[in-house]
């Protein structure tokens, strides 16, 4: 029997291009749309075409994670548009909706599930929901030190290690090394746990998509950003914790991940990854305020196009993520009145 857990792979227009309000439980999409090599573009996403002039400024915000993108679309984008004045502020994805809300940014930030109040919140002040678009995927390794010779981990396994409730029907909490079959000094080793804070992106992913709600192990050590918690794996070889896999370095090392027991691990930057069968995929997302009754500004107009467009997705490629197909680009696009056959 197959886990539910594969509704998280998120390669369907409905859910790479969100409009109005996003899921609020999960993610939904249909397996193998994208047929690609790792690093691979979709043929048929739409070309860029720029537009004579333009200028004014755009601000972007929110999650850190999204930030390292944004820097590399910002940077393709003034190529065409050095008089355009575009500014990230990094505050987490925290602030990415309320920010957006209260027109101290144009473009929000946001790397995990836009949540339910934030959607109320909004609508109580404009008269309609926040436009959530996802421009970007992100594939999350599971890292443990590079001498760590576990060949691979279950879902339910990464459940059983992480939460403090095991939801996913794992028989208990798994204490040491042994539990996965390691032996001589490895198998008296504590799994000692690492992770981010309670509203970081990432975090709440792992958190709602793999234990399904379950709290955190109380000794879950937490660090105030990836690299941080990279090097703190780096430094004890009996620890795992989980990011991006853009974070990864030398000194750790990704375990392959299988959907349950007694199906083929899949390495996260493999090509089996790339079609769709690596299990730990999230959205990273925009918000966006919207009015269906009105046209957004040129400026925004211009950027989101962009984004969009294979010039956009070659950038995502470029900052070590993975580009969405032509499909949801084109969703996307016309969910804000900027289709190409307009």
């Amino acid at each position: 029997m197959r886990f539910s857990f594969r509704t998280l792979i998120p390669f369907c227009a409905a859910i790479c291009a969100t409009v109005l309000l996003a899921p609020l439980t999960g993610l939904s999409a249909a397996e193998g749309t994208l047929k690609q090599s790792p690093g691979a573009l979709d043929p048929n996403l739409p070309f860029y075409r720029p537009v004579e002039k333009l200028s004014g400024e755009l601000k972007l915000g929110g999650s850190n994670t999204l930030s390292h993108i944004a820097s590399v679309w910002i940077d393709g984008f003034r190529h065409f548009y050095p008089d355009v004045n575009i500014s990230i502020e990094v505050n987490g994805s925290r602030q990415a909706v309320s920010d957006v809300s209260a027109g101290k940014t144009q473009i929000g930030l946001l790397s995990r599930t836009i949540d339910r109040t934030e959607v109320d919140e909004f609508r109580k002040v404009h008269g309609f929901n926040p436009t959530v678009l996802t421009p970007c995927l992100e594939r999350t390794a599971i890292f443990v030190h590079k001498d760590n010779p576990i060949a691979g981990l279950t879902v339910a396994q990464v459940d059983a290690i992480f939460s403090t409730e095991c939801r996913r029907g794992a028989d208990k909490h798994c204490g040491t090394w042994k539990q996965f079959g390691l032996e001589g000094d490895w198998a008296e080793q504590p799994i000692v746990v690492h992770g981010r804070t309670k509203d970081t992106g990432s975090q709440v992913f792992l958190q709602q998509s793999v234990l399904l709600g379950s709290p955190f192990r109380e000794d879950l050590q937490t660090h105030p950003s990836n690299v941080k918690m990279l090097q703190a794996i780096a430094k004890d070889p009996s620890s795992i914790g989980f990011s991006g896999l853009s974070y990864a370095s030398p000194q750790v090392r990704a375990v392959p991940i299988s959907f349950a027991e007694g199906e083929d691990f899949v390495a996260v930057d493999s090509a089996e990854a790339a079609r769709g069968r690596y299990p730990l995929v999230r959205q990273l997302q925009f918000v966006i305020k919207h009015d269906p009754k009105e046209k957004l500004p040129a400026v925004e107009q211009e950027f989101i196009k962009y984004v969009f467009s294979r010039l956009g997705q070659e950038d995502v490629v470029k900052a070590g993520f993975q580009a969405i197909p032509a499909r949801p680009a084109r969703v996307a696009l016309d969910a804000v009145g900027l289709g190409i056959s307009r």
